[in-house]
């Protein structure tokens, strides 16, 4: 979070120079719930225009929320929890029409299966507290930006060198330092991530289709199955870096997933009651498989409204699966969602 704060308050400065308008965002409304709070509660605070664009995919969407006050626009790929999907090229052709950054969220694909930059983003933001870290001991958060971004404030050394702005300045400044035992893990964790990707993502394919055909499973939300809204954009896009063992191109969609239960909240509720294996916290991208229910952990705080314009239902269970065999998760969830109707 406060990887995301750094890389979007830049360009939220005021005075001299800045558009006299009142200034808006376009965000994504697919987004972690840290994210959604952050803006449409502390940036709207600022007198900042939080503006939503509810589905991804669509490019109209996106367009008519862009205007001549418009500071940044930002999205999540592939979204925490519902997975969403967009063309990332086509959002940054929009926003660099308009002389605006396009900033990415890329978390849960992590380096090894996305790299929002070539596709034409200027800045992207990784949770490294997930699965770049993933032993799961380590928090921390990395901003990477390419050089001579477009923006319509901030000064000349800040498009030149964005990453490096942020460091000397703002980050000297506020303090979010990176502590050394974090940075520790992350870079040991780091050279496994390609390897641990790799399988975390077949794995997550093999209990993805396993939920789309069960019975007590509403609908499945995974970049893999052919049914996901964007998976034509994510079979062009998510490929593991350098390919597969035999150097081919290979899609991987990440270790993670959202199913909705049948019966809604509470067959939520008593389906996640009943996971063993896998481990009921809020984290994702760990070596451990681990569920949560988002409406009542991570995105709790954005209240009923908030959680409709992002589209995530009580009855949803997020799912991150780990290193364990995919045969054991599937017989954890097939045992869980036995009884969830009862």
């Amino acid at each position: 979070m406060a990887a995301i704060h750094l890389a979007t308050n830049a360009f939220l400065s005021v005075g001299p120079g800045t558009p006299a308008g009142r200034p808006n965002i376009v965000v994504s409304a697919k987004c972690y719930g840290g994210t959604f709070m952050l803006f449409n509660r502390y940036t709207a605070e600022r007198d900042v225009d939080v503006r939503w664009v509810t589905d991804p995919i669509d490019l109209d969407a996106w367009a008519s929320r862009i205007d001549g006050e418009t500071r940044f626009v930002f999205g999540e790929m592939p979204s925490n929890p519902a997975l969403a999907v967009f063309d990332i090229g086509a959002v940054a052709e929009l926003a660099h029409e308009a002389g605006l950054p396009l900033i990415i969220d890329s978390t849960v694909a992590t380096p090894a299966l996305l790299r929002p930059l070539a596709l034409g983003a200027d800045v992207v933001i990784h949770s490294m507290s997930k699965a770049i870290t993933g032993s799961g001991l380590a928090l921390g958060g990395a901003v990477i930006a390419r050089h001579g971004i477009p923006s319509r404030v901030g000064p000349d050394d800040m498009r030149a060198d964005f990453a490096s702005h942020l460091k000397m300045l703002p980050a000297r400044d506020i303090g979010p330092a990176l502590a050394p035992f974090n940075a520790l893990m992350a870079l040991s964790d780091l050279r496994t991530v390609r390897t641990r990707m790799d399988q975390w993502s077949r794995s997550a394919e093999r209990v993805a289709r396993f939920l789309a055909g069960h019975p007590g499973v509403e609908r499945v939300a995974y970049p893999g199955l052919e049914d996901h809204p964007g998976h034509a954009f994510a079979k062009r896009d998510m490929l593991l870096v350098d390919g597969g063992q035999d150097g081919q191109t290979a899609n991987r969609y990440g270790p993670l997933m959202s199913f909705v239960v049948r019966d809604g909240g509470p067959a939520a509720r008593r389906t996640f009651d009943r996971l063993e294996l896998v481990w009921r916290a809020t984290d994702l991208g760990r070596v451990k498989s681990i569920a949560t229910i988002p409406a009542i952990s991570t995105h709790q705080q954005q209240g009923d409204a908030g959680r409709a314009l992002a589209e995530v239902p009580a009855g949803q269970i997020r799912l991150s699966v780990g290193g364990e065999h995919p045969d054991d998760v599937i017989a954890d969830l097939d045992a869980a969602l036995e009884h969830a109707g009862r």
